[in-house]
């Protein structure tokens, strides 16, 4: 049985419904949750403000397989199912938190380069993205910035891509 932390193990060709249950539980309610409960701490105690869900490209798009090719990684079943639910609950706590002056959004950065990257997949990615970049941390962080500032206080429910204008191609 594989580690339910290890995506490699959750491919379409060897996900184990353990491994995908798991996962479920793990990432997507986590996320739930504790978007859930600070948002009902905020109605109750009356803040408004701005709660932002961190996702991926890869909860709007379907991932590319070709990025993969000539490296050992692979496609993610539960990842991007993950991800999308987290989108999707967003839209879903921005209709319902909105009356109480809370907005909600999500960011989806697109692939951020480490150190396990082969030069391969490095290459495949940087070729497919039009900024011809990997996503950096300090990118998200300014999006972060802004969606949490008064510069987007009429913004709710979006899902905001930090992608280099992967999703755009």
């Amino acid at each position: 049985y594989p580690k339910s932390k290890d995506w490699s193990t959750n491919s379409f060709k060897e996900i184990f419904e353990k491994s995908y249950k798991e996962n479920i539980d793990l990432h997507l309610n986590s996320f739930v949750w504790s978007a859930k409960y600070i948002a009902d701490l905020m109605v109750k105690k009356k803040i408004k403000g701005s709660i932002i869900q961190l996702s991926s490209i890869y909860g709007v798009v379907a991932q590319d397989q070709q990025v993969y090719k000539g490296t050992t990684m692979k496609e993610s079943m539960t990842y991007s199912i993950i991800k999308g639910g987290i989108n999707n609950y967003t839209r879903q706590m921005a209709s319902y938190y909105g009356k109480f002056g809370i907005r909600c959004n999500a960011l989806c950065p697109g692939g951020i380069q480490t150190s396990d990257h082969t030069t391969k997949f490095i290459k495949n990615y940087k070729n497919r993205v039009p900024l011809g970049r990997f996503c950096k941390a300090s990118d998200v962080a300014s999006a972060a910035l802004f969606l949490s500032s008064d510069a987007s206080s009429y913004i709710t429910g979006s899902t905001i891509m930090v992608d280099g204008g992967w999703t755009i191609v």
